[in-house]
């Protein structure tokens, strides 16, 4: 058995979030609305540093897809898949994998203009997707009373991934 590495589970996961997010918009018609952006983001952040603005690529996830695009243009969506995102970190501390996941997406979002979209995966655990309370109301998540937990001094808002797909409304404008 073949032992696989963490950029490679890394990016498994953002396949898979890629093709469910898909399937989402898409309301169940199609598996490549989204894929993963140049080199996570990296062409984007590469051309930051040199005065240029490659919103459509900020983030781990591009759409591909027209009917992809009003969800890209609203959220920086960063996909992170580790074995311990250290949640007591987080929510005692502020401090901790997620944490630092979370600051990170936000910088990004805000220099974009966009909602960060933190979607998240620790071992054995179900996957989470963190926003700021505006991101949740795009696709209105705080109707259906389902955030598991939020911190409001960091602005994060935590859902179940899987809640975010059956009852939340992807935007299409």
């Amino acid at each position: 058995m073949s032992v696989v590495n963490s950029k490679q589970k890394g990016s498994a996961f953002e396949r898979e979030v890629c093709r469910e997010l898909s399937l989402w918009v898409s309301k169940g018609s199609q598996e490549d609305v989204f894929w993963r952006s140049a080199t996570s983001g990296g062409r984007s952040t590469v051309a930051a540093k040199k005065g240029l603005r490659l919103a459509t690529q900020a983030g781990d996830i591009s759409c591909i897809h027209q009917i992809g695009a009003p969800f890209i243009d609203k959220f920086l969506v960063e996909c992170k898949n580790y074995a311990d995102l250290n949640f007591v970190g987080l929510l005692l501390k502020r401090k901790g994998h997620l944490a630092e996941f979370w600051s990170e997406v936000c910088t990004q979002a805000d220099r974009y203009g966009k909602e960060p979209l933190l979607i998240a995966h620790q071992s054995r655990q179900p996957i989470i997707a963190c926003t700021t309370r505006q991101g949740g109301c795009l696709l209105n998540l705080p109707l259906m009373g389902q955030c598991i937990f939020h911190v409001p001094d960091l602005g994060l808002e935590a859902y179940l991934f899987e809640m975010v797909l059956k009852y939340g409304v992807a935007p299409h404008e």
